[in-house]
C-alpha cells in the first residue's frame, strides 16, 4: 500500500504532525506521493515544507494545520494535473560544435563508448531543425548544402537558433558537467511531457481570414508554438516545449492553459490561501539554501513553470485571500508582468493599497514581506467551473469595482482590453459581428431583437471590425479597461423590428436590411413590381410570388 505523505526528519521536530504524514528518520522502500526530501522514492519532492518549517514564526497550532496544507496542495496539483507523459528514442550519435582544434574540453565524451561522437566548427553549420532524438543539422560547404542528423548537440556559445531547438545544450550556460550528465541520461529515451491544452475554439488566430492575434508564438523562446500561416493553424511540438507558461500568460481569450495547474486545479487549491499570503515561488527558485523570517499567516505556494500566471489568477488569490500576493522571481514575463501592473493599478485606485508585490532576490523579498497589505473588503467568492479566463477575470473585477467609478486603465503590450462603437444608423443587425467573436462577447437576443456587447469579456482582437459589411457602423476602441459599471454588463448596442412578410405575415428579418436590400434592388428591377413585392417575402413565399408572376406573363 502506498502512503501518500513522508517527512524525512533531520532532528527531532519539536511538534506533532498530522497523522497522515508519515515521519521517518530516513527513507525506507515505501513508494510515497508527496516528500520534503530528494532523498526518498516519491513522485512529488516539495522543498517548500522543510522551507517554511524552518522559517515560519507561526504558531505551533497554525504551523501544524499549514504543514499539512502544503502536503494537500501538492497532492491536489498532483491529482488534478492534466499533464501526460512521452517518450522519445534518443541514439548514440551525438554531434559536438566547437572552435577548439584539440576538443581537449570535450576528451572524457569524446572516449566514451556509449556515443558515436563527431565535430565541427560552427562555421559549418548553417540550420537546424527537428528535436532531440531527431535534429537534422544543414552544413554548408563550398557552395553546397549537406544535412546530417544527429540526436543530440553539445554548443559551446550556441547562438539562439539553435538553443531554440530541443536536444541542443550549451556548456557556458549549464556548465560541463551538467551538459555530459545530461546527454548521458538522455541516451536511450528522453522523457517530457505536455505542458500545454488548447482549444482551438477560442483561439484568436485558428482559422481566421486576417491575422489578429499571434501572442503565443512571439513570447514563445523555443520552437514549441509555429503558425501555420496558409491554414492559420498553431502547431504545437510539446518535446521542444520548457514548460515555462510564457504562452498562457499572454493568451487574451484563455484558449491556452497550463497543464501542470490548469484553472480547475488552481480554483481549488486558492481556498488553501483564505487568509494568508500567498508566497508564489517557481520551481527555478531554490528554497533549499534560502533563509528568511516568515511573518505570520506567510504560506508559500510552490508552482512549476514562472510565465504563466495571469490576471484572473491574480485576482482570484487576491480575493480569496484578502491580503497581498508576493511573486518571488528572477525573472518577470512579458504576459505576467502586465497582469501584475494591471491589478495593481486597479486595487491602487480602489483601495490605495499595493496588491502584488515583485521580489527578485533576497533583499527585496524581505522588504516585500514587510510591506504586505491587508483588504478583507476585497474577498468575493464565485463558481469558476466552466468558466474561461477572461469571464472569471470579469465577473471578479465587477464585484471589486461595484457601483464605484474608478476611471480608465491603460492595458499593457501583451494584454489587451477595450471596447467597441456602433453606428445604431447603420446598423442592420447582420449579426456578422456575433459570427466573428467566439468569446460571447457580443450576442444576440432575439427576445428583443437586440444586438448586445460585453465589453469585460471582448479580447480586443478587433475581428469584428473587418467582419461587419456595413460602411462606418463598427469601430474599436483598443487597450483601455473601463472601471465602471457599464463595462461589465450586456450592453444593447443595437435594436431593430421584425419585418413581417407581406404574403404570409411571418417574421423573417430585420426592418433595416429589408430596407437596405429594397434600397439596392428596386433601381435594378424598375418597374417589375411582382419581383420589387419578392423583397418583400419571406424565404418560402418569395418563390411562389415568383413562380406566380411567371404563370401569369405565360396566360
Amino acid at each position: 500500500m502506498t502512503s501518500e505523505y513522508l517527512f524525512i526528519a533531520d532532528k527531532k521536530l519539536e511538534y506533532p504532525l498530522d497523522e497522515s504524514i508519515k515521519v521517518l528518520d530516513s527513507a525506507d522502500d515505501s513508494d510515497y506521493i508527496v516528500a520534503n526530501s530528494p532523498s526518498c522514492d516519491t513522485q512529488i519532492y516539495a522543498p517548500e515544507i522543510n522551507f517554511y518549517i524552518q522559517n515560519s514564526t507561526d504558531t505551533i497550532a497554525d504551523k501544524i494545520k499549514n504543514i499539512k496544507a502544503l502536503y494537500d496542495i501538492r497532492s491536489l496539483s498532483f491529482d488534478l494535473a492534466k499533464d501526460m507523459d512521452f517518450k522519445e528514442k534518443v541514439n548514440d550519435k551525438l554531434l559536438i560544435v566547437t572552435d577548439d582544434e584539440k576538443n581537449s574540453k570535450y576528451e572524457d565524451i569524446l572516449q566514451n563508448d556509449k556515443f558515436t561522437s563527431i565535430t565541427l566548427t560552427p562555421e559549418a553549420i548553417d540550420d537546424i531543425n527537428g528535436h532531440i532524438g531527431d535534429l537534422i543539422v544543414e552544413l554548408k560547404k563550398d557552395d553546397a548544402n549537406y544535412e546530417i542528423v544527429c540526436s543530440q548537440i553539445i554548443w559551446e556559445d550556441a547562438p539562439d537558433f539553435a538553443m531554440k531547438q530541443s536536444g541542443v545544450f550549451d556548456p557556458k550556460e549549464l556548465g560541463f558537467d551538467e551538459v555530459f550528465k545530461k546527454v548521458q541520461e538522455n541516451l536511450g529515451g528522453y522523457r517530457y511531457k505536455n505542458f500545454t491544452i488548447y482549444d482551438p475554439n477560442i483561439c484568436q488566430y485558428h482559422e481566421r481570414r486576417e491575422e489578429i492575434c499571434g501572442k503565443c508564438v512571439e513570447v514563445c523562446p523555443t520552437v514549441a508554438i509555429l503558425k501555420d500561416d496558409e491554414k492559420k493553424h498553431l502547431e504545437f511540438s510539446q518535446i521542444d516545449c520548457h514548460g515555462c507558461g510564457g504562452c498562457v500568460s499572454v493568451c487574451p481569450s484563455g484558449a491556452l492553459d497550463y497543464t501542470q495547474l490548469p484553472r480547475s486545479a488552481f480554483s481549488e487549491i486558492k481556498e488553501f490561501y483564505r487568509d494568508k499570503v500567498a508566497l508564489i515561488i517557481p520551481r527555478k527558485m531554490s528554497l533549499e539554501s534560502l533563509h528568511v523570517e516568515l511573518p505570520k499567516s506567510i504560506l508559500p505556494f510552490a508552482i512549476e513553470g514562472e510565465k504563466f500566471l495571469h490576471e484572473a489568477h491574480y485576482l482570484s488569490l487576491l480575493q480569496t485571500s484578502g491580503k497581498s500576493v508576493i511573486f518571488y522571481s528572477d525573472f518577470i514575463s512579458k504576459g505576467s508582468g502586465d497582469a501584475i501592473s494591471l491589478v495593481n493599478e486597479i486595487f491602487r485606485r480602489k483601495y490605495n493599497k499595493q496588491a502584488i508585490f515583485i521580489a527578485k532576490d533576497l533583499e527585496e523579498l524581505e522588504s516585500a514581506l514587510s510591506k504586505v497589505e491587508s483588504f478583507p473588503e476585497c474577498k468575493y467568492g464565485i463558481n469558476e467551473s466552466d468558466l474561461r479566463k477572461r469571464e472569471i477575470f470579469s465577473a471578479r473585477l465587477a464585484h471589486l469595482v461595484g457601483d464605484d467609478d474608478l476611471g480608465v486603465v491603460k492595458t499593457g503590450e501583451h494584454i489587451h482590453y477595450g471596447n467597441i462603437t456602433i453606428n445604431t444608423e447603420t446598423c442592420t443587425l447582420c449579426l456578422s459581428c456575433v459570427g466573428a467573436c467566439n468569446v460571447r462577447a457580443l450576442t444576440a437576443h432575439p427576445e428583443d431583437n437586440s444586438l448586445r456587447f460585453n465589453p469585460s469579456i471582448c479580447t480586443n482582437c478587433g475581428y469584428c471590425e473587418p467582419s461587419c459589411p456595413e460602411k462606418d457602423c463598427l469601430s474599436i476602441v483598443y487597450d483601455e479597461l473601463s472601471l465602471k459599471p457599464d463595462y461589465f454588463k450586456q450592453n444593447i448596442m443595437a435594436t431593430d423590428e421584425i419585418f413581417k412578410c407581406v404574403e404570409c405575415g411571418v417574421g423573417f428579418a430585420t426592418k433595416k436590411s429589408i430596407e437596405k436590400i429594397a434600397k439596392m434592388m428596386i433601381p435594378v428591377f424598375g418597374n417589375d413590381k411582382e419581383k420589387i413585392r419578392a423583397l418583400y417575402c419571406c424565404a418560402d413565399c418569395k418563390p411562389k410570388v415568383t413562380m406566380q408572376a411567371f404563370l401569369d406573363s405565360k396566360k
